[in-house]
This record gives C-alpha cells, structure tokens and sequence, in this order.
C-alpha cells in the first residue's frame, strides 16, 4: 500500500474500487472531503486489464491528503478473492464499499474472443460477488454497513454489449436480490452511471454510429458522446448512496448522470397466463402469444383490464392435430433432465426432428460448443432451431442466512453465464456461415438466486440477437422458475410455439417466464421516475424526492 494517511479514531472507513481514476476518483474523492478516510483500491491497468501502467507521480489517495483528507491506496484487484478478504479483515473497520473497478474489450453477441468475454465477465461480475463476500460478514458483524455496486444501461438498455451487458445485468439482479436478504443494518444499492470517461469513450469509439446524426448506436442503447457529463459530476450523488442516511434505501438501482437521476425498475410480471388443466396447451400459447404476450412485449405496459382477452381457450381443445411448425428440425443441447425430454415430445408432435446433443459430452469453451454444433450438422444436416438447456447451480443448503445463501448461489455463475454464450456464439455463427436463418431458445433453470440472475442476463444478450446477426438468428430467453411437477410439460409447449409459430418471432428477446401452473412475460428494466436538478450538487430536498419516487 503507498500513501501516509491512516484513519482516525471513530473515522468512517470506504473503500473505492476504482479509485485511481474516472468516477471511482471522483466519488473517493468527495468521501475524502466529506470526512472518511478512503481507501482506494485499483491495480492501474490498461482499459483492457492486459497491462499494468507505470505508477502515476500523484494518486487519488494522495489528493485526498494534500485536500487534508486521509486515504491509501492498494493495488488489490477486485479478482483476488484472497487479497481483497485480506485487506477488508485488516481496515479495523468498514463502513462502506463503492465497486466501481471495470475494463473494458470488445465483445457483443456475434463478436468478440473467448478471452475477452471471459475477462469482462470476472471483473465486472465476479469481481462485484467478491467484494459483497468480503465485505458482507463485517458488516453483518457490525450491524452497519454501505455497500454500492456499479451496473450500465448497456445492462438494462437494449444494447449489444455482449459479456458487458451480461455482466452489468447480472450485476443489477444481484443488487435488486440482495435488498431482500442483506443483514440488518446493511444497505446494498448500485447506481448504473454514464459520464465521459475513458472506458466509454472507447466503448463508444468502437461502436457503429447511425449515419448523419450524433446520436450513439444500437450496441450501447443509443447513447453518445456529446450529452454526457464530467466523471466528477458523478461524486456527490456517490457519495451520499453510502451515506449514514440511506438506510431507507435497500436494493435499488439509480441512473445517475451528473444532473439528473432516475429509480430503474426491476423487471416485474406484466402478464401471467395459467399453464395448468388447460384443454390444450398449443391451443392455448397459439391465442395467448399472438392475442397477449406478443403486444404486450412490444409495448412493456398489458394491455388487459377490459374484456376479457382469452376468454374460453382454457376449455377449448382446439383443433385435433398441433399446428404444422415452420422448422423441420432442431437441435436440443441439454444437460440430462425432464426439460429436454418435454421440449422434444412438443417438437415431435409438430413433426419437427430433433437430435440431442448431451452438453456434459461437449468440451469447455466456445470452441467446444462450435465443434459439437459443427460435428451434428456433419452426421444429420443442417438444423432450423436450437434450444440450449443447461443446469444451473443447485440451491445452497445449511446456511443460516438469506445473504449468504444468495452468494453461494452465485458462486458460479461466471461459468454459466460463458457457457451460455458459447452456443450463442456458435449458432451465430454457424447461421452466418451457412447464412441461413436459426431460431434460438434458452431455457435458464432459475429455481435459486443465481439462476434467476443467470437468467436476466440471457434476456439482455437474446435482445440483441436479430440486429446483431442482421436478422439472421432470433433468440428466446426462458426463466423457469419452477421445475417440478406439472411445470415441465407447458415449457415444452411454450419451446415449441416459440420455434414453430411464425408470429413467435415477436417474443425474441422478450423476458419469459415459468412458474408452477403459470407463464408470463416480465417488463424490461427501465427508469420509473427522475430528478432533474441539474447537479452535481444535490439539493436539500433530494433525498425526500428521492423517497418519494422509490415508493419510500
């Protein structure tokens, strides 16, 4: 560690990630003028994390002093589990954590190596577990503690943003999660921040730009350069998120953008639809996708509350035979379960052929899943669809707490999360190569924490997926949150419409969902109100207005 500063007696300790520059700087830099002593915490890497830099002559930690504040810093890297339990074991005290550590390599769903989807995943997403399990048993200890995650529009936002939008939604459905189960005393928020740093200007420099005007593009949500604010901008609002007097405030996720500040909803049920003693499934996911889900999606708000809209379906059988599908054969990747077996009778019935690929058989890696995918198409041809359903993580069992039961759960969900986006990868470009158009259904177990995490961040690639692959892949993204009983049979059935149907197209990237008896459809993230202010200072009333729009 360099720097002179130690904390005082009774001195608030908080840790940045981060902090050696952008906004991480910024926000450790007004902790330091407001009273605490800062720790900041950042290897000084490239953008990429492949280099280390040469140490600056002066550090963040070191302006905090000369300010006549107290730091340190470390060059702990948010990826060393070890290391960072170490240093949060020794602080003596810890009163809050601000992850705000990134880098940034170009990846999206048709793109990027393997090496780098898997670097972004860890340091953005393991990164962000590892510095919730370090921190979390001291603050549990101590009934007090402030911790604020860093997620990005490009997780909530439909962009194609690969292994970081990936990562980043995975981070918000950690944050939204943890507020139900963090200790008493303890505050988890994360705020999805945009300002002119230099990982964005990179970002953005790397991404296509619609001709003729300034605005940005579809593979960062349409955000661009000229709006954007000053990183310091971002220090107040950073700041008062660990604050003492944001207790009230627990599992949120704020826009913040220098002048204005918005509550991102968590993804929430716009419809439920009973799945059980139904006459006829198909008949029924036929009536329901086109006369619901489908406008429903494409306007993220339902549209019942008037007549009835499916009134007699669950009583009518329909016609005698299931609907003729558009595809005549696909591929089921599956770890050994009911899911595949249902998924494959539902095909069969529409005479679709299918060939199972046992994903236990495959090698690690995207390489693996081409191979595999490749080796198929040699021995039985070309296939229309593919639907990839692979275990997750069992449930965590023997923990006394719902925190701890939660990490556990998301012990790995990097590993899902790759593996996931290798057979994307590899119907991608399978579907470029032979350029034929595929349909691509993932069928998430979302049963525990780190399922339904793992399954939030399936919905955001599968966004992207038509205007990434220039219309030639549509991917489906399936949350199944009950596996047990009835609840397979009406996954196979709602798989089979989705592949089958003509109209199913309109649900690609819509966020689907199982239950026991049920299936629904769920909102995307999006802001549900904001504060202008026109900061960065915030204004005495912000934290009453802030409430207010939280619903506090």
């Amino acid at each position: 560690m360099t720097g002179s500063g130690v904390p005082a007696a009774g001195q608030p300790v908080v840790v940045v990630t981060g902090g050696g520059g952008g906004i991480g700087a910024a926000i450790a830099t007004e902790l330091g003028r407001k009273g605490a002593f800062v720790l900041t915490m950042d290897p000084l890497v490239s953008l990429d994390g492949t280099e280390q830099l040469p140490a600056p002559a002066e550090t963040t930690a070191s302006r905090i002093i000369a300010a006549g504040g107290a730091a340190r810093a470390s060059g702990v890297s948010v990826t060393d589990g070890a290391g960072v339990r170490d240093l949060f074991e020794n602080l003596g005290r810890l009163d809050a954590v601000v992850n705000v550590a990134g880098i940034t390599r170009p990846t999206s769903f048709a793109k990027g190596t393997e090496q780098d989807w898997r670097g972004v995943l860890e340091v953005h997403l393991e990164g962000y577990l590892t510095i919730l399990a370090a921190a979390l048993p001291i603050m549990a200890a101590a009934r007090y503690g402030r911790i604020l995650g860093v997620t990005s529009g490009s997780g909530w936002r439909s962009a194609d943003a690969g292994a970081y939008g990936c990562a980043k939604r995975a981070v918000a459905s950690v944050t939204w999660q943890m507020g139900h189960e963090a200790p008493p005393g303890v505050v988890v928020n994360a705020v999805s921040p945009i300002a002119l740093t230099r990982m964005v200007t990179a970002a953005l420099g790397r991404a296509p730009r619609p001709r003729g005007t300034g605005a940005g593009s579809s593979a960062t949500g349409g955000l661009s350069l000229e709006s954007m604010p000053a990183p310091e901008d971002l220090g107040p609002l950073g700041a008062y998120l660990v604050g003492e007097d944001v207790g009230w405030c627990n599992g949120r996720v704020l826009f913040a953008g220098g002048s204005e500040v918005a509550v991102i909803e968590e993804p929430r049920l716009l419809e439920v639809i009973r799945s059980d003693e139904v006459m006829s499934l198909p008949h029924l996911f036929e009536a329901a996708a086109t006369g619901v889900l489908a406008p429903v999606e494409a306007a993220q708000v339902s549209n019942g509350g008037s007549n009835p809209r499916l009134a007699g379906v669950f009583d009518d059988p329909g016609g005698a035979e299931r609907p003729a599908g558009i595809i005549g054969s696909c591929f089921i990747v599956a770890d050994p379960r009911g899911v595949a077996v249902a998924v494959t009778a539902a095909l069969a019935a529409r005479g679709v052929t299918c060939t199972t690929i046992a994903a236990g058989e495959v090698a690690d890696g995207f390489a693996g899943a081409a191979e595999a995918l490749a080796a198929t198409v040699s021995r039985v041809g070309a296939p229309d669809a593919v639907v990839v359903a692979l275990d997750g993580a069992p449930a965590a069992s023997g923990l006394s707490s719902g925190w701890e039961r939660l990490l556990a759960e998301h012990a790995s969900i990097v590993d899902h999360i790759h593996r996931d986006a290798g057979w994307a990868r590899a119907v991608a470009d399978y579907a470029a190569a032979a350029d034929r158009p595929l349909r691509l259904v993932t069928l998430t177990d979302a049963t525990t924490g780190g399922g339904r995490s793992r399954a939030q961040s399936s919905a955001q690639l599968a966004r992207a997926s038509r205007r990434a692959t220039g219309e030639r892949v549509a991917a489906f993204a399936v949350s199944m949150e009950a596996l047990s009983g009835g609840a397979v049979g009406p996954i196979g059935e709602l798989t089979a419409h989705l592949l089958c149907s003509p109209e199913g197209v309109a649900l690609a990237g819509a966020e689907l969902v199982t239950g026991a008896g049920w299936c629904g459809l769920r909102s995307h993230p999006r802001p549900s109100g904001s504060i202008v202010f026109g900061g960065p200072d915030l204004p005495d009333w912000f934290d009453a207005a802030l409430r207010a729009l939280a619903g506090r």
